[in-house]
């Protein structure tokens, strides 16, 4: 895996490389689910689908599962972030980022995040997607300094 410098902002927050997708991600709220016997306030990886649609769009759906604070909404942001591996090729990184205090959860909550992949700042390659085998997709908590991710195959739709 590679190195990643992160930027610190001047409220002490951690952010994830990359740029933000803003506000065309969607966030939708499932349910919750319990673990009972959960002792850690370590994240939980995301479950995530990538899907090339015909060469052109990539389209990311994950669920992720965070601990209530007590909060009116949760407040969210995803990041991109492009990278070119060391044989020369594109690889993608999701950053989906969050602002709450690390707590031990026994009951977590569900959430659906969906949007599409941004196409490379420096690249019109039209097929630059079909290019792309797997998406590294991480939860990240902005403060304290946290994450967990997983590396996701891109399933051609």
């Amino acid at each position: 895996m590679t190195k990643i410098t992160l930027k610190l902002s001047d409220d002490k927050k951690t952010y994830p490389p990359g740029f933000s997708l803003g506000p065309k991600v969607n966030l939708n709220k499932l349910s919750s689910v319990t673990f009972p016997e959960n002792q850690t306030n370590a994240l939980l990886s995301p479950v995530v689908q990538a899907t090339l649609v015909a060469n052109k769009k990539l389209q990311i759906r994950a669920v992720i599962f965070i601990a209530p604070e007590e909060q009116n909404e949760l407040e969210f942001d995803v990041y991109q972030n492009w990278y070119v591996d060391i044989e020369g090729n594109p690889q993608l990184q999701f950053f989906i980022c969050y602002d709450l205090k690390d707590i031990v959860g026994k009951i977590f909550d569900i959430y659906e995040v969906s949007f599409e992949a941004k196409r490379k700042p420096y690249n019109e390659d039209d097929d630059v997607f079909s290019k792309i085998k797997t998406v590294q997709t991480f939860l990240w908590d902005i403060d304290p300094v946290s994450s967990r991710g997983t590396e996701t195959n891109v399933q051609h739709g």
